[in-house]
């Protein structure tokens, strides 16, 4: 399996405070974050996981039917991320608004394994809590024609795409790859000029003039529907639907496909643990034959000294109790703590006894020594 990760900056911590100097350092407070407890070749969420991808939606409509009667109206309404929490694979990766959390998590598994940290910056996220119920409620390629309710969501889309020169300028050489051999590509190599040539400069109605000129020339591409640049969602709507149609539909026919943007979903309450973890799902996006967002993080630790992170985490609070807050983890919690403590005892008796021995062997040595 390929890594995707390889590009991501890292950097090696071996305790608490070397962790929180190195995020203070690289600026990443604001960040969202995840601990895993070794290397992964990528970030995916659980129904991505296999070789061939799940049905997240018939997946979770069965568990649906099968205990629907007894949700509370809050459960329900945020049902995946109760799906999620209950084990089901979904679409749903969780990460944390708290960097000692995603430490926790990075020190899991075995203890000569390295953990590692990953964190992605708040100006690459869009909130979409309000929104999810209606973007759940299709798959990828039907979220391309969304309702004229979504146009804040494509606002926000848009500005994130709009501040990333790299993102442009891929999407500029797509277009370019696309269109080369179009007939009458002339204005569109105009419109290319123009937004090459401004750099930094970049606008709405830049791009809406090269959208224009596309769409004249788009016919003689495969697979081409005139409606997907022309659904009445104004002009942020269709940058949205240009951008990932092209990118996703036109150019990677199956496989993970990048975006400049990650949606967020900060679940309710619906259990303690959301609350301590202070959780965040990544909601990744997903289409048909296999088509799925490729998650690239902004920064990574490496993460060593797992058992002594612990130990210090502990002191801190963060512990398996505080951060899974059911019967079970309490419980084991209690139960380590108390088995430690069991074993400190004894080796202290251990100890004192080999003392208490070596004492008595001195004092015999010395007696024998006595004229």
């Amino acid at each position: 399996m390929q890594d995707n990760l390889g590009n991501t900056p890292v950097y090696e911590v071996g305790n608490v405070a070397e962790y929180m100097e190195c995020i203070r350092r690289h600026h990443l407070e604001g960040c969202i974050s995840r601990g895993e407890d070794r290397a992964y070749p990528h970030l995916s969420a659980a129904a991505f996981r296999r070789n061939s991808s799940l049905d997240i939606r018939k997946m979770v409509g069965a568990f649906e039917r099968h205990i629907g009667n007894s949700l509370t109206e809050m459960q329900r309404k945020h049902f995946l991320a109760f799906s999620q929490h209950y084990g089901l694979p979904t679409n749903l990766l969780d990460f944390t608004s708290s960097p000692l959390i995603s430490l926790y998590f990075s020190c899991g598994g075995e203890p000569g394994d390295n953990g590692y940290v990953y964190f992605i910056k708040k100006d690459r996220l869009i909130d979409i809590s309000e929104n999810l119920e209606l973007i759940n409620s299709v798959i990828l390629s039907r979220f391309l024609f969304a309702p004229e309710e979504l146009e804040d969501l494509f606002r926000g889309i848009t500005d994130v795409f709009l501040k990333e020169e790299a993102y442009i300028f891929e999407f500029l050489e797509e277009i370019d790859r696309l269109t080369g051999s179009c007939p009458g590509n002339e204005s569109i190599q105009l419109e290319l000029y123009k937004l090459r040539k401004n750099r930094n400069a970049y606008s709405i109605d830049q791009l809406d003039k090269l959208l224009a000129s596309m769409k004249k020339r788009l016919k003689y591409l495969k697979g081409y529907q005139p409606e997907i640049l022309s659904g009445g969602l104004g002009s942020y709507g269709r940058l949205f639907v240009r951008f990932l149609w092209i990118l996703i539909f036109f150019v990677r026919h199956d496989g993970p496909f990048s975006v400049p943007f990650y949606f967020t979903y900060e679940p309710a309450n619906i259990t303690n643990r959301v609350s301590n973890q202070s959780s965040i799902f990544l909601y990744q996006l997903y289409g048909i034959n296999e088509i799925r967002q490729e998650i690239q993080p902004d920064f990574r630790l490496k993460i060593s000294n797992k058992t002594e992170i612990l130990e210090e985490l502990d002191c801190l609070g963060i512990n398996e109790q505080f951060v899974f807050n059911d019967y079970d983890h309490i419980a084991s919690y209690i139960k380590k703590k108390y088995l430690k403590l069991s074993d400190e005892r004894a080796q202290t008796l251990l100890n004192l006894k080999r003392m208490s021995r070596s004492c008595l062997r001195e004092e015999a040595e010395e007696t024998d020594q006595q004229p």
